[in-house]
């Protein structure tokens, strides 16, 4: 058999192709973090989750996962079992990127175009990442401090409301920006309003519009809030 499916708290999760040695462990640490996150968010509708056994190219080099959601709510995830820290893959980097799709299954069953424009985008992304910062509380290196990110900040301004963005630039780097610059900015946004919404839950965080997390911010001119990222 190369695949199974079972139902678990969080929905039902679908196992393809994982090695023998690793399935109880994956499966395990699937259910753990599906019926967390859906208790996280109070979000009792069903989740569709697929885990495959792929390589290496369609992981994070970072984090040997690599994941996204579907339109239809579906969560889909690729892990590199090949690697050769693969045991903390399956305990740290797996459980913390399902709560970061879960997320986005949430904040999507409230706002249907998460990604419509660049700032929304961000936000969505700023919103996931925080999520996992504060549930896994580890290093999450798509958020960590970009050299001269201040300057991306006022380039972003001109075109934040935008419905037509190149998504990969943004977030991926694959032209001019820096890799990961619009993770970084969303997390920053993000991270500014809950500072100043001590009471929110993360619950509420993910049904929280666009517009009331952003009208707040500005960016590094708050030293308190704030630390700019020394040049290296």
């Amino acid at each position: 058999m190369v695949g199974i499916s079972k139902q678990c708290k969080g929905g039902t999760l679908h196992l393809i192709k994982i090695p023998k040695k690793y399935k109880t462990q994956v499966s395990k640490g699937a259910e753990k973090a599906l019926a967390g996150a859906s208790e996280l968010f109070v979000y009792r509708k069903a989740v569709e989750t697929v885990v495959f056994s792929s390589t290496s190219e369609y992981v994070i080099p970072e984090v040997g996962v690599g994941a996204y959601t579907t339109r239809q709510g579906v969560i889909i995830v690729n892990v590199d079992f090949s690697r050769r820290d693969i045991t903390k893959v399956i305990q740290k980097e797996f459980p913390s990127t399902l709560y970061h799709e879960f997320s986005h299954v949430v904040r999507a069953s409230v706002y249907k175009k998460l990604y419509a424009t660049l700032i929304e985008s961000l936000i969505t992304e700023g919103i996931a990442s925080y999520v996992e910062k504060k549930v896994s509380r580890k290093r999450v290196p798509y958020i960590k401090p970009i050299r001269n990110e201040r300057r991306f900040w006022f380039q972003l301004q001109k075109s934040m409301n935008r419905d037509t963005y190149d998504h990969g630039e943004w977030f991926y780097g694959k032209k001019k920006l820096p890799r990961w610059i619009g993770y970084r900015l969303g997390y920053l946004i993000v991270n500014s309003f809950m500072e100043q919404q001590k009471n929110l839950s993360l619950a509420q965080l993910v049904r929280t519009k666009s517009f009331e997390i952003l009208r707040e911010f500005q960016f590094l001119t708050s030293p308190k809030k704030h630390s700019h990222p020394k040049n290296p």
